[in-house]
């Protein structure tokens, strides 16, 4: 892999840059697109695509930002 297309994956799906606050906003769209889905009496959020569980918004972002790039082909 050349440095141009780690350059242009690292810009199409950066994952070093997500904190709590930027975490919640990314979950927050992915619940309203269904991609995420949270029960109401548990703290657990499920990525519908995969199957995957966390109990992090942090850490499912950084999943679902993995598992996108991979879905494109950009990993």
């Amino acid at each position: 892999m050349s440095f141009h297309t780690m350059t242009i994956s690292q810009d199409t799906h950066p994952t070093q840059d997500i904190y709590e606050e930027k975490a919640k906003m990314l979950v927050e769209q992915l619940i309203e697109r269904g991609t995420i889905e949270m029960e109401h009496d548990e703290p657990i959020l499920y990525h519908v695509p995969t199957g995957a569980q966390f109990d992090s918004v942090v850490n499912i972002a950084h999943f679902h930002r993995g598992w996108e790039a991979a879905q494109t082909g950009e990993t």
